[in-house]
């Protein structure tokens, strides 16, 4: 995927230097705080593609489950990361994404009734991982601890290493 493309698919990742991030100073957190709240977004659309992957992974033809699981995998990890950093901030995690995920399961099946699961899907997951991204970058964007900031940050850093990867 060229460079250009990237920008344009998450063009926030190329936003401000690490010196231009809004950083709060560390305190103590109000759960109900709109930070709190954004980074709670974010958890629930990688919960969302987490039910995505879950049946692309299931449905995907054996040259592209490897690409799947990859991104099955970053995503699980993302989740807990996320769900870990909302609870030490007295917020609880959802474990559940939003009926976008029930959807985007339910999209998956229903391809897979009438074309493959393979590479030529990467349109598609690229469109859902920017969804993701924008999430991040809402979240990151509106100010957040150094720690959030980090954790975000190399959450976007991960999903464009993968995009990279697997790029057609």
């Amino acid at each position: 995927m060229a460079d250009k493309e990237l920008e344009q698919l998450h063009s926030n990742f190329f936003g401000p230097s690490p010196g231009e991030v809004k950083d709060r100073p560390a305190q103590p957190l109000d759960p109900d705080d709109e930070p709190l709240e954004r980074i709670a977004e974010a958890h629930r659309r990688v919960a969302d593609v987490i039910e995505g992957f879950d049946k692309l992974v299931e449905k995907a033809e054996p040259s592209f489950r490897p690409v799947a699981e990859a991104f099955l995998i970053m995503h699980r990890r993302h989740d807990r990361e996320l769900a870990a950093y909302l609870e030490r901030a007295g917020r609880e995690a959802s474990e559940h994404g939003t009926f976008f995920g029930t959807v985007n399961r339910a999209l998956i099946e229903a391809r897979s009734w009438i074309e493959n699961v393979d590479e030529g899907v990467m349109d598609r997951v690229k469109e859902g991982e920017k969804h993701v991204l924008e999430g991040y970058a809402e979240a990151r964007d509106i100010g957040q601890t150094v720690e959030a900031n980090a954790m975000l940050r190399q959450h976007m850093a991960d999903i464009d290493a993968l995009l990279v990867k697997h790029a057609t």
